[in-house]
């Protein structure tokens, strides 16, 4: 499966900030109090994203996410910086997890990553009840 940068953004993009089904979509549910297993996923997501990046900057030469963003400003940059790597860099082979990917299968791995734990967060998010 060859996609070019752009659809790699995209796919991260859909998988962050879609209105619909997304992390931003999933948090946007939760009013009140959210369940404590909430603060655990998005603190692994945001975590697993920045380790994804900083393997993908080591192997690529490109720009590292920043240490200091929490998960909200890691989704916005991760975007612009798949959208910046070039055709080339996507083959580019790189670990994670004592796993070997290219820098294109991480990344889906990424978006992949996102939505499974954006259902969970919509899944613990206080539904409405009706009798």
């Amino acid at each position: 499966m060859t996609m070019a940068p752009s659809d790699l953004a995209t796919l991260l993009d859909e998988a962050n900030h879609d209105p619909w089904e997304s992390v931003q979509a999933a948090l946007a549910c939760i009013d009140g109090q959210p369940h404590p297993r909430v603060g655990w996923l998005t603190t692994h997501l945001r975590a697993t994203k920045h380790e994804y990046w900083t393997g993908i900057a080591a192997a690529t030469g490109t720009p590292a996410p920043p240490d200091d963003a929490g998960l909200t400003r890691l989704m916005a940059w991760e975007v612009e910086a798949a959208r910046a790597l070039g055709v080339a860099t996507l083959d580019t082979p790189v670990e994670y997890a004592g796993r070997s990917f290219t820098v294109a299968g991480l990344l889906r791995v990424n978006a992949r990553h996102t939505a499974w734990h954006a259902g969970q967060i919509a899944a613990l998010a206080p539904t409405e009840r009706r009798a």
